[in-house]
């Protein structure tokens, strides 16, 4: 398999778009040295009911929809064949009515930018020329967004800091692979750190669908607060103890066959579901994208 197939396969395979800013998106398929790759994805979430500490109930107000829209652009640059770049950015707004019963502040719609996330990978194994797979170690820094915190419907924790992750990835046969990252994060603004493993296996139907499966955790420092319980306020949601558990599943279809020179294209589409299947201190929200994604080069 030739190294232009291995990296079409990893874009329509691993076309896993952006999702809560809690998810880092770290890949060890990287482009070529002055290539790269940049997905801007639609992303809404909607929730009817919210984890207090491990306890599923309704959200406050009885049920009362939680949602957050959220426009994300990702971005990878090739800077040598075992070294890229990577980068997210976003901006987002939220909606939400407690009622006057709620243990929250009554807050309808925030808006603002979301927390910039930009690293730098290092793959230190690659499976074109090794018999195992491709692994990868990836660093990167956190600015935090220009939003409220304090609210249920705020749109992060509004923390500066970075993460560090491991990144493996392997082809199966000619239309499989399967991608892991294990990482460590942590923040300021007394956000608890916390551990995070996403997990993805896809396949090729065809020669331009791709369908894959996610499983995202994140697990917080048991240091962190509940909700409910003293000394939780609302102004101390960033201090929660917030875990999360995601499953996501992928449909990503190519629109372009054949290496046409190009200096910019759009390759993919790609659309996801996903769905909080467990937690603490979260809600538990029904997740949908839509992705486009463009392949270009600086040659």
């Amino acid at each position: 398999m030739t190294r232009n197939r291995l990296v079409s396969l990893a874009v329509l395979l691993a076309a896993t778009v952006a999702v809560p800013p809690a998810f880092s998106e770290g890949s060890p398929w990287l482009p070529a040295p002055g290539a790269g790759t940049i997905s801007v994805s639609y992303v809404s979430q909607e929730a009817t009911e919210f984890y207090r500490a491990a306890v599923k109930g309704p959200t406050p107000a009885g049920g009362h929809e939680l949602g957050q829209e959220t426009l994300w652009v990702n971005g990878t640059y090739g800077i040598s064949d075992s070294l890229a770049l990577d980068f997210r950015i976003g901006a987002a707004e939220s909606s939400f009515m407690a009622g006057p019963s709620a243990p929250f502040p009554p807050k309808e719609n925030l808006s603002g930018l979301q927390d910039v996330n930009a690293g730098l990978v290092w793959r230190f194994r690659d499976e074109v020329v090794s018999s195992g797979p491709s692994l990868a170690l990836r660093a990167a820094a956190i600015v935090g967004g220009s939003y409220t915190t304090g609210y249920i419907s705020s749109l992060g924790d509004g923390g500066d800091g970075g993460e560090v992750s491991l990144l493996l990835g392997k082809y199966v046969g000619e239309r499989g692979a399967f991608s892991a990252e294990l990482g460590y994060r942590q923040r300021s603004e007394n956000i608890p750190a916390d551990t995070f493993l996403n997990l993805s296996a896809g396949v090729l139907v065809g020669d331009r669908v791709g369908l894959n499966l996610g499983y995202r955790m994140t697990d917080a420092e048991s240091s962190g607060l509940d909700i409910g319980v003293p000394p939780f306020s609302p102004a101390r949601f960033p201090e929660l103890q917030e875990d999360i558990e995601l499953v996501t599943g992928t449909v990503s279809i190519a629109l372009r066959s054949g290496e046409t020179p190009r200096a910019i294209a759009v390759d993919s589409l790609a659309f996801t579901y996903g769905s909080v299947v467990g937690g603490r201190n979260t809600a538990v929200s029904d997740i949908f994208s839509i992705s486009l994604g463009f392949n270009f080069d600086t040659y």
